[in-house]
């Protein structure tokens, strides 16, 4: 065999995926053929594929010792350094690229998604434009353009930029699907489903559009149990397989009486509302009866992270591992009940749970109807949010918590204002809810209370309202159904949680959206003493304020329909001495309520796992 067919070889193997032959192949080759530039350039890649970096950078480097003006060595040894995050490195090296081509479309695509990791927005964007310069109807430029203001809250430039990415590429599955996420964002579930379908016709192995397009189900008026389940199917079936041979055997289970323990996985342990819930539970929790053990399936870190590892017996990181790693680490550990803290949302690793990784499997918090899985076995929930006779809606065995499902305990020096109630005359009513869940639906029926409620207004407070072209179309929004501009108040993000607790002091009346209820700012909105009027609704993510309002024995705020709604808002607005009176026993009220005892609900918690965990031995 020529050393030109033993190259084609090597090449066949790499492009079929078989990179461990392939290296044995290009290895015994260089043992002869050493100072092939070419040579050293594909051994280099193939390292990259085993994720061997730093020896790849050293072949790339070996190429371009022997052959200077090699452009593929020199643009995938950029490419190495951007990998490892060796950013200057990176930098340094893409003007050596740019020197050979000075119109290297791929190197500019680079330079502007590593100047994106660097928050160098208008770096990033100028990068872009330069490939549009060069070929103006890159799809790729489009796309990456998409994403930097989709990052940016520019939803106008972002929707026109992932269009032209797919008018320039039918097939561009990756633009229909962030294109979806954004529509997602903005609270136009059906126009996502669209481009989430538009994904999976063009890329059926796309797991995370499956995962989207269940997410964005639950508020689709379209809403099919049928089409759910099949949904979930389709999404195993695009899962990665697993070698079960590969996988360690449970471990055997010697005696009843040993400490329960408890995993679980998360990619939001930090300062994030799952976060929050979950220490308030586990700080109470008997270190005599549980161990607990944290998949993060992130790199963040902050202060609550710092807090969450402390009451962890064992803390993992696993973002960086296989699912295959991950289970036989899981039952390494001796896992006996594992919990998903995240459903189909962001950062989630329910392919361990589909591969059975413990003996049993548990989802809670993070994700408020089911997962469509049968491998994982119970869903905590309470009997507000989702009654036994919803089961057939429900891939898990429900478990009712007494109470509420959630409990939260909030800083209690963040003081009520109680002096702004004196002498006013007006209400202002507000919604501290992304704005993914304020609807044209719900802005309509807003609408109609503002118009009916004399000189009130309506303070709306978002991460999105940073944005100056969001706020004016959702003023535009309220204004075609008759709302002057000045009864619209709008802020976006505060720096602190404090600052935005303060807020609440602004508003008298807080407005659940619907069908997807506000949950942590509900709660807030509670203990900042503002009373909430919701609606009830026909499933998990449209109960959690009837939950809430059950708990606080607020049942008059729960309204049954969008007339219902509309009149008790009116009706709570017209009596101000009432109001106000309301207000100033709310948080003495949400401090005896089950929502904020965190002790009992870290009770009903352990009540939860230990019954869990006898059903399972009594099964065996």
């Amino acid at each position: 065999m020529t050393f030109e067919e033993k190259i084609k070889d090597i090449i066949q193997n790499y492009n079929l995926g078989n990179f461990l032959e392939a290296e044995s192949l290009a290895k015994s080759l260089l043992t002869r053929n050493a100072k092939d530039y070419q040579l050293c350039n594909i051994y280099g890649l193939i390292l990259l594929k085993l994720n061997k970096t730093e020896g790849a950078v050293s072949y790339f480097q070996k190429s371009i010792n022997i052959k200077s003006d090699f452009f593929e060595a020199h643009f995938n040894l950029l490419q190495s350094f951007y990998d490892l995050k060796k950013y200057d490195e990176a930098i340094l090296q893409s003007k050596k690229c740019l020197k050979i081509n000075s119109k290297s479309i791929k190197t500019f695509l680079l330079l502007g998604n590593l100047y994106d990791k660097l928050n160098q927005e208008k770096k990033s964007e100028k990068y872009f434009s330069e490939i549009l310069k060069i070929d103006s109807k890159d799809s790729n430029a489009y796309y990456s353009l998409g994403n930097l203001y989709k990052k940016k809250a520019n939803y106008e430039k972002a929707i026109y930029n992932y269009k032209l990415a797919i008018k320039f590429n039918e097939n561009y599955f990756a633009s229909y699907n962030n294109l979806g996420t954004l529509y997602q964002e903005i609270g136009k579930f059906d126009l996502a489903i669209l481009n989430f379908r538009s994904t999976i016709k063009i890329n059926p192995n796309f797991s995370g559009a499956y995962q989207n397009y269940l997410f964005c189900l639950n508020f689709s008026k379209y809403f099919d149990l049928n089409l759910y389940f099949e949904l979930v199917q389709k999404f195993k079936q695009s899962l990665s397989k697993i070698d079960l041979n590969k996988i360690s055997q449970f471990p055997k289970i010697k005696k009843t009486d040993k400490k329960i323990r408890i995993g679980f996985i998360s990619g939001d342990y930090g300062n994030h509302p799952v976060s929050h819930y979950l220490l308030n539970t586990i700080n109470h929790i008997s270190d005599k009866k549980f161990e607990l053990i944290a998949y993060s399936n992130s790199n963040r870190m902050d202060e609550i992270t710092l807090e969450l590892k402390k009451r962890f017996n064992v803390w993992r990181k696993i973002n960086h591992l296989s699912d295959t790693e991950v289970i036989n680490l899981i039952r390494k550990d001796s896992v006996d009940i594992l919990f998903d803290l995240s459903g189909h949302t962001a950062k989630n690793r329910l392919s361990i749970f589909v591969n059975k990784a413990a003996s049993v499997q548990v989802t809670w918090l993070g994700y408020n109807a089911s997962t469509g899985l049968k491998e994982i076995d119970y869903i905590i929930v309470d009997p507000h949010v989702v009654p036994l006779s919803d089961q057939k809606y429900f891939a898990e065995k429900i478990f009712q918590l007494p109470d509420t499902f959630q409990c939260i305990s909030i800083n209690d020096d963040i003081k009520i204002d109680h002096s702004s109630y004196q002498d006013k005359k007006n209400v202002t009513f507000g919604s501290f809810n992304n704005l993914s869940k304020i609807n044209d639906n719900v802005i309509d029926v807003w609408s109609e209370i503002l118009k009916r409620v004399e000189n009130s207004k309506l303070f709306l407070k978002a991460k999105q309202l940073d944005n100056l072209k969001i706020v004016e179309n959702i003023r535009k929004k309220f204004q075609k159904n008759g709302i002057n501009a000045e009864k619209i108040i709008t802020e976006g993000r505060s720096e602190t949680r404090e600052e935005m607790l303060k807020k609440y002091n602004q508003i008298d009346i807080a407005l659940d959206p619907f069908p997807y209820s506000g949950v942590t700012t509900s709660l807030e909105a509670n203990w900042m003493g503002v009373p909430l009027l919701t609606k009830k609704g026909n499933n998990f993510y449209s109960r959690i304020g009837v939950s809430i309002n059950k708990n606080l024995g607020m049942d008059d705020w729960i309204a049954n329909n969008e007339k219902d709604y509309i009149s008790k808002a009116i009706s709570k607005a017209s009596d101000l001495e009432k109001l106000f009176q309301i207000k100033k026993e709310l948080r003495n009220k949400f401090l005896k309520s089950p929502l904020s005892n965190t002790k009992q609900y870290a009770k009903h918690f352990e009540n939860c796992l230990n019954l869990i965990w006898k059903t399972y031995l009594e099964k065996k």
